[in-house]
């Protein structure tokens, strides 16, 4: 997963921030610094708000990497810089916003770090939210919305014949049909799988194409794209898995990043590994072990929140 571009006030705090924690910084850079919180009051929330979540993160540090954190210089100020990036867009690069630093809407639905979290919704359907999801609930007398911002849902819909129920992704439309159907947003589409019954897709260029129980497809810029039915074990999330045959070891690694704790980064060399088997979700240390038992990798662990997949 390829990080995305930060809001200009949170990447220019994080370099304030690493030079003010780094021990180097002169009265002229002090005096620059407080300039720049005066100037916005964004500037300003995004530097106290990464503060707080560097405290926190810091503080649940090992005490030897707490450690290396107390070297003066150019050293600490590159490791500071490090965790505020992880401090301010969480790990595999999301947003800002959309990892919880700042206040969700009213009507936000969001689940944190490893946790999969279940809702009833109003009309009577079921939700559940994969780990570091969120999304944006909009229900009228015409219609009932699920605006998909981050992470992946599964929804047991509820028969409404008067508010039909539909999924809204930057990438298209989903339209349930009386079913149940998973949706996951990655870096360039969203991937839908159907459990029970259909659902109709639409994607951003007009394309329309209807799913029945057991396909699944991709809705992209290209359009839609139909999914390998082998790789519908990957829609079983909800249950605490991940089944995966012949894929990429950087995909497995983006299934694991909403439960891993801290960076989870591979060797560009290793991410083109290809993999097969089943992996708990609730435990990515064990996943980490059996990919490093069956695969020729290595996994480095740094810091105490730096954790790298590499070739042996």
């Amino acid at each position: 997963m390829n990080p995305r571009q930060l809001p200009q006030e949170v990447d220019e705090a994080i370099e304030w921030l690493a030079l003010e924690r780094s021990g180097s910084m002169n009265e002229e850079q002090r005096r620059r610094f407080q300039h720049w919180l005066d100037a916005s009051p964004a500037n300003r929330q995004a530097c106290d708000d990464l503060r707080q979540r560097l405290d926190q993160m810091l503080g649940g540090l090992p005490q030897a990497s707490q450690q290396m954190l107390s070297l003066a210089g150019s050293s600490r100020r590159h490791l500071l810089r490090g965790a505020l990036v992880i401090a301010g867009i969480g790990a595999g690069g999301w947003w800002l916003q959309r990892s919880g630093m700042l206040p969700p809407g009213h009507n936000d639905l969001r689940s944190g770090l490893a946790e999969r979290r279940r809702f009833e919704l109003e009309d009577g359907s079921s939700l559940v939210l994969n780990a570091r999801s969120r999304l944006r609930l909009a229900f009228d007398e015409k219609l009932r919305l699920l605006e998909l911002r981050e992470g992946a849902l599964n929804v047991k819909v509820a028969s409404d014949p008067q508010r039909p129920l539909l999924v809204r992704t930057a990438f298209g439309e989903i339209r349930a049909l009386g079913t149940q159907f998973s949706v996951s947003l990655h870096d360039a589409a969203a991937h839908v799988w159907v459990q029970e019954s259909q659902v109709r897709l639409q994607a951003l260029d007009g394309t329309t194409s209807t799913l029945a129980a057991g396909q699944g497809a991709s809705l992209a810029s290209a359009g839609i794209l139909p999914l390998d039915a082998r790789h519908a074990g990957e829609g079983r999330w909800q249950e605490g898995i991940l089944e995966v045959h012949d894929r990429p070891l950087e995909d497995i690694l983006d299934f694991l990043r909403p439960y891993q704790r801290g960076l989870l980064s591979c060797s560009r060399k290793a991410a083109a590994l290809r993999v097969s088997g089943i992996f708990p979700l609730d435990d990515t240390a064990q996943a980490l072990r059996s990919l490093e038992e069956t695969l020729p990798v290595r996994i480095e662990r740094h810091f105490g929140w730096w954790t790298r997949v590499d070739l042996r």
